[in-house]
């Protein structure tokens, strides 16, 4: 039996949303009224999807809190280029007001789960681990996220012991 407790339920939903935004476009855009239907927004939408599906399978069900971090600055900084473009394209603001406002939906679940220490411990170094400290030390706004990593990562060590 599975421990749902244990699981980022988050993840799969967000692997669900990218699904549904790389195969079937022009459903959400009208849904969302998001401005002209065409090639370029239907690229840009699956271009999105594939991202979330990407981000979902690379943090998995039971991420750790360095890669939660990741997770955390990489929907930020998608939520900003969101607003970026309704800023710089009126005829697309809603659709990207929209994206930002989900986007910052999804940083806001990540910061959550990583300020209340609900990420999982890992049992040994993994590559997305190492990564998401390495990069989390470089890139505007990733230091305070990494440090709130370290916090959660010193009782998750001691449980593991």
């Amino acid at each position: 039996m599975i421990d749902h407790r244990k699981y980022r339920g988050f993840e799969i939903l967000r692997g669900s949303w990218g699904a549904v935004l790389l195969i079937a476009p022009d459903r959400v855009l009208r849904a969302t009224r998001s401005g002209p239907i065409d090639t370029k927004s239907r690229t840009v939408t699956r271009i999105l999807g594939a991202r979330h599906l990407t981000q979902a399978a690379l943090s998995g069900l039971r991420p750790s809190p360095e890669v939660l971090a990741m997770g955390v600055w990489v929907d930020a900084v998608h939520a900003l280029t969101a607003c970026a473009l309704a800023l710089s394209d009126r005829r697309r603001a809603r659709a990207g007001y929209t994206d930002a406002a989900v986007a910052s939906v999804w940083a806001a679940a990540g910061y959550r789960d990583l300020r209340h220490g609900r990420a999982t411990p890992r049992a040994h170094q993994q590559v997305r681990d190492q990564l998401a400290d390495l990069v989390l030390d470089h890139v505007p706004g990733g230091p305070p996220l990494h440090d709130r990593a370290r916090e959660v990562r010193a009782p998750l060590q001691t449980q593991i012991r």
